[in-house]
């Protein structure tokens, strides 16, 4: 026999019943279950982000993101902005799309985003863009509160990084990386801008990255001369280059490499806000950057093979694979696209060799390993932050077997806009585990039955 590795698509290679009329040995499938995230007051990895930089800037965007620490029924979030800041606050884009089509409304410095109620488990990463804001006319450095509420009642809350406003703004602020891979190892990042004028000298440049970024930061090639070696520091989401202080008397182009870098590992579009620093007055000029993309790839982990052990009693029964290791799936979602997927599975005819099993009827897969008709979907657990997956598939799913070229059946269908990140579907000890199982006619031959499964994950719904 032999057996299934992880791949994408993913062959799983042979598998065996034995079927006899003392015992049955054979091949079968395992999923250990996850524990769910335990629940905390406290939001991971809160951040908060601006599509201008400049004090008094109109038609700014915000955006938050954090990832939910407890599982709740959620009916709002609540931002808080600097005070002065002021606008017609309307709603982009928010995610998941459970928590889309609610409105906002700003008082005094807070802005409160309202939805229908709705569930969100533990570990789901949530996005909320509002759009029409008016900056404070005083420049600083600013953090956000960003708490979830179910009606009135606070679940999780947490405080951001900063934000920079400054009274001047930098042209044509950019940043590029040497390798837009999540996870990627040693890359670089190169900061580029043009500075204005200015009569104080600059000693220090800070450059946002990415929450999850790491790695030990070098400098690479820095321009202009003057502000070359200097040193360099990576502090929670923010890179500090420290040069010798240089005194602008023309608007000056600048370029900053930082080596030694470690992407986030999550996908997603991320911009940098790229702030130039005085020794004496502090932050002077500022820019946001455009977005810079870093994705990752859709990988599915399957069983590495199936078991089922039958004893032959003259009756049709019915026979799941009872190894608690091949009970579930975990697929990871690291594309950024939000295009949804689904898993397939094909089976070739199992067979003895000289006996077979019907191709229809044979073959099924649920959301249980007690009933061969249960109706529910096995459950899903972010392993660690994901957009929960909603599956639109129907159980049981039936796998019509083939001697050659079986026709692949879908077993789970992630819809657009969910199942982002990493997620465990099924489990031993899950609710719901993946149920594999075979259906044995009454007038089965004893044997031993093998049967090549082939399991893929495949991009969109």
């Amino acid at each position: 026999m032999r057996c299934w590795r992880a791949r994408q698509p993913r062959s799983l290679g042979r598998r065996l019943v034995s079927l006899s009329a003392l015992a049955a040995a054979g091949c079968a499938a395992a999923f250990t279950g996850l524990a769910a995230p335990a629940a905390a007051a406290t939001l991971t990895g809160p951040a908060w982000s601006v599509s201008r930089s400049t004090t008094s800037a109109t038609t700014t965007t915000y955006t938050y993101t954090f990832t939910a620490a407890t599982a709740s029924s959620l009916s709002s979030v609540t931002m808080t902005v600097p005070t002065g800041t002021a606008g017609s606050p309307t709603v982009g884009t928010v995610s998941p799309s459970s928590l889309a089509g609610g409105s906002v409304a700003l008082a005094g410095t807070t802005l409160t985003y309202s939805f229908t109620p709705a569930s969100v488990a533990a570990g789901t990463a949530i996005w909320v863009q509002i759009k029409g804001i008016t900056n404070t006319a005083t420049a600083g450095s600013y953090t956000s509160t960003i708490t979830t509420r179910n009606g009135v009642s606070a679940v999780d809350t947490g405080t951001t990084g900063t934000v920079v406003l400054t009274a001047a703004a930098l042209t044509s602020p950019a940043w590029s990386a040497s390798s837009t891979t999540v996870g990627a190892t040693g890359v670089s990042y190169t900061y580029t801008f043009t500075a204005p004028a200015a009569v104080q000298a600059i000693t220090s440049v800070t450059m946002t990255v990415p929450p999850g970024t790491s790695g030990t930061p070098t400098v690479g090639t820095v321009s202009p001369a003057g502000l070359t070696g200097g040193s360099v520091t990576l502090t929670g989401t923010t890179l500090t280059y420290t040069g010798t202080s240089l005194v602008l008397l023309t608007p000056t182009a600048f370029s900053i490499q930082i080596n030694g870098l470690t992407n986030t590992a999550t996908a997603g579009s991320y911009t940098s806000e790229i702030v130039t620093n005085t020794a004496v007055l502090g932050a002077l000029d500022s820019g946001i950057t455009p977005a810079v993309s870093l994705t990752g790839i859709l990988s599915l982990t399957p069983p590495s093979s199936l078991t089922w052990a039958a004893t032959l009693s003259g009756n049709t029964q019915s026979v799941a694979d009872a190894v608690s290791g091949d009970q579930q799936f975990t697929v990871d979602d690291e594309t950024g696209s939000g295009g949804g997927w689904h898993i397939t599975v094909a089976a070739t005819t199992f067979t003895t060799g000289t006996h077979t099993l019907p191709n229809s009827g044979t073959f099924v897969l649920t959301g249980s390993i007690t009933s061969v008709a249960a109706t529910t979907a096995p459950s899903a657990t972010c392993v660690t932050s994901c957009t929960p997956p909603s599956s639109t598939a129907t159980y049981p799913v039936s796998i019509t077997t083939a001697a050659s070229s079986p026709t692949p059946a879908t077993v789970y269908d992630v819809s657009a806009g969910s199942g982002l990140g990493p997620v465990t579907l099924g489990g031993h000890s899950a609710a719901n585990p993946v149920g594999w199982w075979i259906n044995v006619p009454a007038n089965a031959r004893a044997g031993s039955y093998t049967s090549t499964v082939t399991v893929a994950v495949v991009s969109g719904p």
